[in-house]
């Protein structure tokens, strides 16, 4: 057994310094949701606060102690910019938060899926969303990005041809949902997922990216209905994204792994399928990946799932003038099934949920 250190900025290993158990590393948590199908068909009343709360039921206690977190929430059928969009309704949810001192001594944020592009935008624009004295409060150590959207999904552009009446598909959707019950008329306004299609994602808030370290954790698992989507995705995906925009990369190939020196599942061999550091987004650092888990299951109560991590063969890696610890445990296996070929494993993240192997993995 080994453990692997990776630096890429040394504040966030003061939870070995007595902080509260609860913090990750010391710092406090933002928790952002991700996308919500249901409410482009039933648009919520609350402004989606009672989804995106509920959103993290599964996920970590310990990251979910309200004196050290905040959840940020936001309707699926808004869009991300506009005056009325998700974008000003995070600055509005940030701005007391911001103002109590939360991030003064710098926050952790961790989003999930379609979240990852609403904090990369807000990171971004926080000057003309926040203002300039609360943005400079606005204090981030890292990004912890699960399965992250901001590049995309093809599934998005499905969605919308869908709503849009490409090849009848609307209509579809009509008679199947009448065929369910509901009662929706066609005219479905898609929200968020226009900005999830892969060419409009790849076009928001990517020049000029905040030198805040984006950690990437990454899958290509299945859901129930992983038979219908992954034909749709480009690359492997976790069976809504793939792993182009998971990874961070900076352009939307066909990929089979966040780095060229190791797979998905572990396997320690030459992927060439694979982004360089240098294509992937500025600032944008794999950490870890799972071939089995599926998307809905990183931010949920799922345990049974094998991780490794992905280092692309380097043992730091530089974010600005950021610093921010990272502690691994792990270790190797040579599998008889596969001609006693290296496997390296994140050690006992099959008996863990993805959000403790997160906290054990910051401490």
């Amino acid at each position: 057994m080994k453990t692997l250190k990776l630096w890429l900025t040394a504040m966030l290993m003061f939870a070995a310094c007595g902080t509260a158990k609860a913090q990750l590393a010391g710092k406090n948590v933002l928790l952002i949701q991700g996308f919500l199908p249901q409410h482009i068909l039933f648009n919520p009343t609350d402004q989606g606060r009672a989804d995106g709360i509920g959103y993290w039921d599964g996920f970590d206690a310990s990251l979910k102690d309200p004196a050290t977190t905040r959840i940020l929430y936001w309707p699926s059928h808004y869009r991300l910019q506009g005056a009325g969009g998700i974008a000003a309704l995070i600055a509005n949810q940030l701005q007391p938060i911001l103002s109590s001192g939360f991030c003064d001594n710098e926050c952790v944020v961790i989003t999930h899926s379609t979240g990852d592009l609403v904090m990369r935008y807000v990171l971004s624009n926080k000057n003309s969303l926040l203002g300039s004295s609360l943005a400079q409060r606005l204090k981030v150590t890292a990004v912890i990005d699960m399965a992250g959207a901001g590049g995309g999904t093809e599934l998005a552009n499905f969605g919308v041809d869908l709503i849009n009446g490409v090849n009848h598909g609307a209509e579809v959707l009509e008679a199947l949902l009448e065929f369910l019950g509901y009662d929706i008329p066609l005219g479905i306004n898609p929200g968020v997922m226009l900005d999830l299609q892969t060419s409009v994602a790849r076009n928001t808030a990517i020049n000029n990216l905040p030198a805040i370290p984006r950690l990437r954790i990454a899958s290509t698992g299945s859901e129930f209905y992983g038979f219908a989507t992954h034909p749709i995705i480009k690359g492997k995906d976790d069976s809504v994204v793939p792993l182009h925009s998971a990874c961070g990369a900076a352009y939307d190939g066909a990929l089979d792994s966040c780095v060229r020196d190791l797979r998905v599942d572990g396997r320690v061999t030459s992927v060439s399928k694979a982004p360089s550091l240098s294509q992937l987004y500025d600032y944008h650092y794999p950490i870890i990946m799972s071939e089995k888990m599926a998307h809905n299951e990183m931010q949920a109560n799922k345990r049974g799932r094998d991780m490794t991590f992905a280092l692309s063969g380097a043992d730091r890696y530089n974010a600005g003038a950021r610093t921010i610890g990272l502690d691994v445990e792990y270790h190797s296996v040579y599998a008889w099934w596969d001609w006693f070929r290296e496997y390296r494993y994140i050690t006992d993240a099959d008996d863990k949920t993805m959000g403790r192997v997160i906290m054990d993995s910051f401490e």
